[in-house]
């Protein structure tokens, strides 16, 4: 192998500045992103208390919603990754040009995502088995959640323009003023409280837009008031070469997201062969993972940051330092977090429902999710890494790979004729995690990704 994680390759005096960075991007990240997380799981531990049904319902209709996002994701990985390199060249007409492009690309976005309000309930028809109530709960949400996608598009471009940055913070205030209003307006339009009608499904729907319509504003005035981007010196029109550099490397990253989600969609297929209350069981899981690897994330955007503008520097013995240090962090974070969720599953469990049938069956995957924290903790550390170098299409290839020869056969399988139900669908979960993790390793440690590193830093040099 060229590199190692056991090595340094910083002096004494580099490490503890190093890790500080890290720290500094990390914590603002991570808190962004629990409460990004909170969004979703207001719905769902609102809803789980009013019906778990509906719950479930919700659950299909924000996959789907992660699935037909893909040209979102793409703008903001591309935008973060070239913003950063942009910054660490010092190229301020490089840095003016991806903001204004980055922001038309928000709008084409959500103007994209609006359109697909008239083919929700088509789009819910992929799920051929499911209770009615699940279902009509599932086309609800969904047609509501297109309907303010404008919301999400600019929420989420612009944040990833701050951390392009290095500024993680203000994304983060934005997303939890944002938040707090969610969780009132979910609470008052879910059960009809302060005055507003009881609205179930539809009002998680509408409570969420609103909040992020409102997070949108205070982002779209932070951004245009920020210097690095200089948007007040005058209206700059699109170029398709900037925006073809945003996407070339955040498209990647888009589409591995689309193969993973709809992964993600199949899995939930065969997780219904084994009945509605296995899947919400899953779900359960599923939300719980997702909290639990809110360090790792955070540390993945640190990662991905600095990356990025150490490469535009030029700077590899940086870059390198900052991914190990980036790793040995999310190994402490996250090994930390698995000790905590395999002995205290339940009152994790019990935010999201208090059905003790759900309850019991949630045990399995929460505890199983416990003891792999290690292998997430690895692949979202090389995943900061390979992004911000914009290496962005070797992720992809490996979830792939991983996703549809690895988990999808397996869970089919332990479910379909072996009858395991939801713990036979988490072997095929688990053991993609654990392929998925090793090849990103593998790939870094190789030393392939110096090639892509510097076709991005020599094109974001020529950017003006």
């Amino acid at each position: 192998m060229k590199y190692s994680l056991l090595r340094s390759y910083l002096s004494k005096e580099k490490v503890p500045k190093i890790r500080k960075e890290l720290i500094k991007l990390a914590l603002p990240a991570m808190g962004e992103n629990v409460l990004q997380m909170l969004y979703g799981m207001a719905d769902t531990a609102f809803l789980g208390h009013y019906s778990w049904k509906s719950m479930s319902g919700v659950g299909l209709a924000n996959q789907i919603f992660w699935v037909i996002q893909v040209v979102l994701i793409a703008a903001s990985m591309g935008a973060t990754v070239t913003i950063a390199n942009a910054l660490g060249a010092r190229n301020k007409k490089a840095l003016r040009a991806i903001a204004w492009n980055g922001i038309f690309l928000a709008l084409f976005t959500g103007v994209a995502l609006t359109v697909l309000t008239f083919f929700s309930e088509a789009l819910i028809s992929i799920f051929p088995n499911l209770e009615g109530e699940i279902e009509n709960a599932a086309k609800s949400y969904l047609k509501i959640i297109l309907a303010g996608s404008f919301g999400f598009s600019i929420m989420a471009v612009f944040s990833a323009m701050l951390r392009g940055l290095g500024d993680t913070k203000t994304p983060m205030i934005v997303t939890g003023a944002t938040n707090f209003l969610n969780i009132f307006l979910d609470y008052a339009m879910i059960f009809g409280k302060f005055g507003f009608p009881e609205w179930g499904v539809k009002g998680a729907a509408v409570a969420t837009i609103l909040s992020r319509f409102f997070g949108a504003a205070i982002l779209f005035f932070i951004v245009f008031r920020r210097e690095e981007f200089h948007l007040g010196e005058g209206f700059e029109p699109p170029r398709w070469s900037v925006q073809r550099e945003i996407l070339r490397v955040g498209f990647p990253t888009a589409v591995e997201n689309l193969v993973f989600s709809v992964g993600v969609l199949v899995f939930a297929n065969i997780l219904l062969i084994a009945g509605a209350e296995a899947y919400a069981g899953h779900r359960i899981g599923i939300n719980v993972e997702s909290l639990s690897f809110m360090p790792a994330f955070g540390i993945s955007i640190a990662i991905t940051t600095l990356a990025g503008r150490y490469n535009g520097m030029g700077s590899k013995e940086q870059l390198l330092g900052v991914v190990r240090q980036g790793w040995i962090l999310s190994l402490l974070f996250q090994v930390t977090v698995g000790i905590i969720i395999f002995l205290f599953p339940e009152p994790l469990i019990r935010i999201f429902t208090s059905d003790p049938q759900i309850v019991g069956i949630a045990k399995l995957p929460v505890k199983i999710i416990g003891l792999f924290q290690l292998f997430l903790a690895t692949e979202f550390s090389m995943n900061g890494a390979l992004r911000g170098t914009g290496n962005t299409l070797p992720p992809m290839v490996i979830t792939f790979i991983s996703i549809w020869s690895v988990r999808l056969p397996i869970a089919y399988i332990m479910v379909r004729f072996f009858n395991l139900g939801l713990l036979g669908a988490w072997i095929g979960m688990i053991a993609d995690i654990i392929f998925r993790s090793t090849l990103k390793l593998l790939f870094f440690l190789s030393g392939k990704w110096e090639r892509r590193a510097l076709i991005t830093r020599n094109r974001v040099k020529e950017l003006s």
